[in-house]
């Protein structure tokens, strides 16, 4: 299977220095991404925002060929890699690029991460749900009621992988939402585009579970919100302590992280450093 992946300009500089920004909104999420804190930096560099190939999940694709599908645009570009920033899952994936232009540009670039966590069941349940929620408008109430009781109920099921979850999810409301489009009056390639995204939302939470991001993390610079379910404050809740190697924290909560003037104020030194 031939990845694809592109990368959209959130700013575009004459420096040679380029800034890769993971993180995954093409769902119509609420929260606030990169193109937010972006126009906040003070930082002269070319920014970088990421779209992952429009994979579905259970595709047999492995996660670490996943991300190195990501670097060829970058080698073409000529262009240094200064920094790579993730948040949320998205930190997982930035980890696994510094460490592959590390290799590619003899010298690590900086990892800025935000709200970091590593991807869960848990995860992939409340990422879909937040989705399926937005979807759910156009839904009958016995199409909620169904994909409710087939999210509950994969999760429950013994030895069930992220993988196979997302992969299960994703067929089961594929056979409920096609129905509920035709209803809507969506016409064929508008869904298509639509289950696209979903498909490529959920891979990127998917195989985010195939790269292990606990020691690249160890030379990062964490950004933390005030949320407790969040990032770094729930791996201490867990008893996990000393992630990275050094945490900014914010009064901010996780959804408007990236919308602060603290916030960027604070990634411009990082970046500066």
């Amino acid at each position: 299977m031939t990845l694809v992946t592109t990368w959209t300009t959130l700013n575009e500089s004459d420096s040679a220095d380029l800034v890769l920004c993971v993180d995954f909104t093409e769902t119509g999420r609420a929260e606030a991404g990169f193109p937010d804190l972006v126009r906040n930096l003070d930082y002269d560099a070319t920014f970088w925002h990421v779209h992952p190939p429009a994979v579905a999940p259970g595709s047999d694709v492995d996660g670490a060929d996943y991300v190195r599908s990501w670097i060829e645009p970058i080698k073409e570009s000529g262009r240094k890699v200064h920094a790579v920033m993730g948040y949320c899952v998205g930190a997982v994936y930035a980890a696994e690029l510094v460490d592959l232009l590390a290799e590619l540009q003899g010298k690590a670039p900086k990892l800025i991460v935000f709200d970091p966590e590593p991807t869960s069941l848990e995860n992939v349940y409340f990422q879909f749900g937040k989705v399926f929620g937005i979807l759910s408008s156009i839904l009958s109430e016995e199409d909620v009621a169904q994909t409710r009781e087939t999210m509950d109920r994969l999760l429950q099921v013994e030895g069930i992988t992220v993988e196979g979850y997302a992969a299960q999810l994703y067929a089961a409301f594929r056979d409920v939402g096609h129905n509920a489009f035709e209803r809507a009056g969506f016409d064929v390639e508008y869904s298509e585009e639509m289950w696209e995204t979903l498909g490529a939302f959920l891979s990127f939470l998917t195989y985010a579970d195939h790269l292990d991001p606990w020691e690249g993390w160890r030379s990062a610079a964490a950004v933390t919100s005030s949320n407790p379910r969040n990032g770094l404050n729930r791996m201490r809740e867990a008893g996990r302590d000393n992630v990275v190697a050094e945490e900014l924290t914010f009064t901010e909560g996780h959804d408007v992280l990236l919308t602060s003037g603290d916030v960027a104020r604070a990634v411009t030194k990082l970046l500066e450093r």
